[in-house]
């Protein structure tokens, strides 16, 4: 187990899977007021599973479980990588607006970026 210095995967994907928790919250909340969510879904499974996977980022990154670290963030990358494919590819009339479409966009693109970084450190430090 070695230490893990670099911490931007870190700081990425922490600040994917809060903004992922606070997009799902602000959904459901919507939706409790008759309004329509941010985007297509809004779930407390999905403000669970950012919530499980913050955790887990924080916890392997800490520990200095290295490839462990990396497979959350790929599973984290890969949940963001799907939104951002329905985005360009779902009927936009799913989100209230082009902002709020191309917000998730740019907030899963935070997903991505990290476990780019985290896998560009993993071999770096080979």
């Amino acid at each position: 187990m070695n230490q893990i210095s670099d911490k931007k995967p870190l700081i990425f994907l922490c600040s994917h899977a809060v903004l992922v928790i606070v997009w799902n919250v602000a959904g459901i909340m919507l939706l409790s007021q008759g309004k329509s969510a941010l985007g297509p879904t809004a779930t407390w499974v999905g403000a669970g599973v950012f919530a499980l996977f913050l955790a887990l980022y924080w916890v392997c990154f800490s520990k200095g479980y290295r490839k462990t670290f990396l497979v959350f963030a790929a599973i984290g990358s890969l949940l963001g990588f799907s939104a951002i494919y329905g985005a360009f590819t779902k009927d936009p009339s799913l989100w209230p607006s082009e902002f709020w479409r191309y917000a998730g966009v740019s907030v899963n693109s935070l997903g991505l970026i990290g476990f780019m970084l985290a896998l560009k450190n993993f071999f770096k430090s080979k």
